[in-house]
């Protein structure tokens, strides 16, 4: 990954995160499934995704490239140190990308969860030396 490619994919974690925590907050303190909670954790999703590829760019120089995130999952595990803590963030996170994505509303305590996943990994970016 190029300088301005890790910058991209962190912006747009970072971007994927706000509209998460924005549709978030329009759901508090409601249980039924909506299409805002399930705007929030699809977001939340692609916010996870984005900085995983931003972190591994940083340390490792490369993204996974693959249709099946499985791989961003393995090569997230590789970097050091922390990077295995943060894979399991992610594969929590694309457990239910699908459904979450592509499928029906889910309920604001499954965006929640979500969020809290993805806030994970785009904090963690900081970490990495990826600044905002």
């Amino acid at each position: 990954m190029s300088p301005a490619d890790l910058r991209q994919r962190a912006g747009t974690a970072r971007e994927h995160l706000q509209v998460a925590l924005e549709r978030l907050a329009y759901v508090d303190g409601q249980a039924d499934p909506s299409a805002a909670a399930q705007v929030a954790a699809s977001n939340a999703i692609s916010a996870g995704i984005a900085a995983a590829d931003a972190i591994c760019g940083a340390v490792l120089g490369e993204r996974a490239n693959d249709q099946d995130h499985r791989a961003a999952v393995e090569l997230l595990a590789t970097v050091k140190p922390g990077g295995s803590t943060l894979a399991s963030r992610l594969r929590r996170l694309l457990k239910d990308k699908s459904l979450l994505q592509y499928g029906g509303y889910c309920t604001p305590a499954v965006a929640r969860t979500g969020v809290r996943n993805s806030q994970v990994l785009v904090e963690a970016m900081r970490r990495y030396g990826i600044k905002d």
